[in-house]
């Protein structure tokens, strides 16, 4: 006999769309936090055909993501963003992504990501003289700036090239597309790209040059004669080959990692720059207890990798803000097989939703859920907490690749940084997240004046 199904609540959805309406008001983001207020930690929604569970317990997360991740796949849950990274090692499934995995893991070890430390610091020293050079009274937009510093980064460590040696037109592309992306993903009706409406048209002339910049980076590095004497990551990746097979990345699968590189690199570490900084400005104790780590830890001289350790108050101030603003708020899954999840029944082909967002608010693992308190993070607290209540790179064996990556180079910059100046915020501004973004945006950009420290 078959077990009864039972359903989640959730709201009553309409026919043919399901729920698609309820997103209209603030986003998949803020309409699920709505419900999950009123119905809780497991809520049922369809959208069009698409039957979907989003859930917001720990449990329910390691349950997907770790316990029982063989039925859980990225699937089409990613759909939209495969049109920009292809088959990349976000959005891969199956073998494909076991292979590239292996081939690309050693290269992101915390040790590894050390020997990014020189390009990472020559990013950072750029961004800290840049904005303590600036003119009292000027404002400053820093959502301009982290995206201007993630990006100086990620083309310093990928290609050896910094901004200003043209890499910006790839950074234009790919923001034009991520926004292509978040809005397919609330769009009722998805047309192939291909159909020439005015946002297809220009996602797809951004996609090509995407794909002409890549791939005429990855054929001069291959027929230039130095491949292996630069050390960075077009570099490694060109040389790397699974140790089971032997064989390599073919180009396609070359261009659709380092989109995926870029976009993790660039895109989600800025997000979380800019919320790091609004929070620092809004929180004296904070910016005052990071000041003093430096002076003790650094006594004015620039950061470097091997001070990583002994930065934990900054480190601190970072993972609180990767608590309160996941940037990648969600990660969706696809069943298999039938299953059953926080209780309730998953069918072949339903989406299961961790909803990382509300998993970082849930009362029953962080109090006073909406105060920004670093030392939540204390290591006896960390220790402590379910493995699965904190999820800013993911869990299980999809962890994010770039995870100690993304780290290094926030923590870095912010010592550099708060060593230097201070940010005060422009009054006025509405500190709030973008409800239509693919990442978790602040809605509009952040406008601070800088002052130099004494």
């Amino acid at each position: 006999m078959q077990p009864a199904t039972r359903l989640a609540p959730g709201p009553r959805p309409l026919p043919v769309v399901g729920n698609i309406f309820d997103l209209r008001d603030g986003g998949m983001m803020f309409c699920h936090i709505r419900h999950w207020r009123r119905w809780g930690d497991a809520i049922r929604y369809r959208f069009g055909p698409v039957r979907a569970l989003a859930v917001t317990h720990p449990d329910a997360m390691r349950y997907v993501m770790i316990k029982n991740k063989a039925n859980y796949i990225k699937g089409e849950g990613v759909e939209s963003l495969r049109w920009l990274t292809g088959q990349g090692l976000f959005t891969a499934d199956g073998g494909l992504w076991t292979t590239q995995r292996r081939m690309m893991q050693p290269h992101f070890t915390a040790s590894a990501t050390r020997n990014y430390g020189p390009s990472m610091l020559a990013a950072v020293a750029e961004t800290a003289a840049r904005l303590e050079a600036t003119p009292a009274g000027q404002e400053v937009d820093l959502s301009f700036e982290m995206m201007r510093f993630t990006m100086d980064v990620i083309c310093r460590t990928m290609f050896s090239m910094s901004i200003a040696e043209g890499a910006s037109r790839l950074s234009d592309a790919i923001s034009e597309t991520l926004g292509w992306v978040g809005a397919r993903g609330l769009a009722i009706l998805r047309l192939h790209p291909k159909v020439p409406t005015p946002a297809n048209r220009r996602f797809v002339r951004a996609l090509a040059q995407i794909d002409a910049f890549l791939t005429e980076l990855i054929h001069t590095r291959s027929r230039s004669g130095e491949l292996g004497q630069r050390g960075d990551l077009l570099d490694l990746l060109l040389q790397a080959s699974d140790p089971e097979s032997g064989r390599g990345m073919s180009v396609q699968q070359l261009r659709d990692e380092m989109v995926t590189i870029f976009l993790a690199g660039h895109e989600t570490t800025a997000v979380a720059l800019v919320w790091a900084w609004s929070l620092i400005a809004q929180h004296r104790f904070a910016r005052d207890e990071i000041e003093a780590e430096l002076a003790r830890v650094l006594a004015g001289r620039e950061p470097t990798a091997a001070d990583l350790p002994a930065l934990g108050c900054t480190r601190r101030v970072l993972d609180e803000t990767l608590r309160l603003y996941p940037p990648v708020w969600t990660s969706p899954r696809e069943a298999l097989a039938a299953d059953e999840v926080a209780g309730y029944t998953v069918g072949p082909g339903d989406a299961v939703l961790p909803m990382i967002f509300a998993t970082h608010r849930h009362p029953e693992f962080w109090p006073d859920p909406e105060r920004f308190d670093p030392d939540r993070f204390a290591p006896a607290l960390v220790e402590g907490r379910h493995p699965c209540a904190y999820l800013p790179f993911g869990a299980g064996p999809r962890v994010c690749l770039g995870m100690n990556f993304a780290l290094q180079e926030m923590v870095l910059l912010v010592a550099s940084v708060a060593q230097r100046v201070r940010m005060t915020l422009i009054p006025g501004q509405q500190l709030t997240v973008d409800p239509n973004s693919a990442t978790l945006r602040l809605r509009g950009h952040l406008h601070v004046l800088v002052q130099r420290r004494g």
